[in-house]
């Protein structure tokens, strides 16, 4: 199951809220070579604040294997603050129902058959989301893979925006992605997964997707 985690439910997620910093460390300082701050062996940003949304997907011993962070675009994110080349045309309003989605990662050090159920879960964990919290749109900045792969793979269509190539070598893209109770149903029916993957026990959905 995938967990909700955010400042305001982080005393009830264990040590979860601190190992998905661990995670983005490895994955995208370690791994990927990406230029983003860190300490003490823990990636962050400015956007690491207390709107940001972690979906975090744990394995049976608690490690972080997995995660995705979602920003409201009614408090700063990234592709409006950082990456404004990148940004939608038209563009898109800000407002409470339109969520950006960055830092998708999932562990390299797995096998390709549970990198793929990690990679659906998380996709499926961000539809969830937005039907429990009434939002029609996401904005997507990401690895291209992420978007050329994962996403399709769902059954998801991703309106491709701009894609570049970094002088560190990384290949990125940003997306506007419509999202709905259809294409959650579209995208269980595609991964064969008919259940649902965020775990609320923690009171992590306002209702129930």
């Amino acid at each position: 199951m995938i967990e909700i985690v955010r400042v305001e439910n982080a005393k009830w997620c264990g040590d979860a809220l601190a190992e998905q910093f661990k995670f983005r460390y490895r994955h995208f300082v370690a791994k990927e070579q990406w230029d983003v701050p860190s300490y003490k062996g823990m990636e962050y940003d400015q956007f690491d604040t207390p709107a940001a949304v972690y979906l975090v997907w744990r394995d049976i011993a608690g490690v972080v294997r997995g995660m995705v962070r979602l920003l409201p675009t009614i408090c700063p994110y990234m592709l409006d603050t950082l990456w404004p080349d990148m940004a939608p045309v038209p563009p898109v309003q800000p407002s409470p129902s339109v969520w950006e989605i960055t830092r998708f990662g999932v562990e390299r050090d797995l096998s390709l058959t549970l990198r793929k159920k990690i990679s659906a879960e998380l996709i499926l964990a961000c539809i969830e989301f937005s039907v429990a919290y009434d939002i029609h749109t996401y904005l997507f900045l990401t690895a291209w893979g992420v978007l050329k792969r994962i996403v399709p793979a769902a059954g998801v269509e991703a309106n491709i925006q701009k894609r570049t190539t970094l002088p560190s070598g990384h290949d990125v893209a940003s997306a506007v992605v419509p999202v709905s109770r259809e294409l959650l149903d579209k995208a269980r029916a595609k991964l064969g997964l008919h259940y649902n993957v965020i775990d609320d026990s923690i009171g992590g959905q306002k209702h129930a997707a």
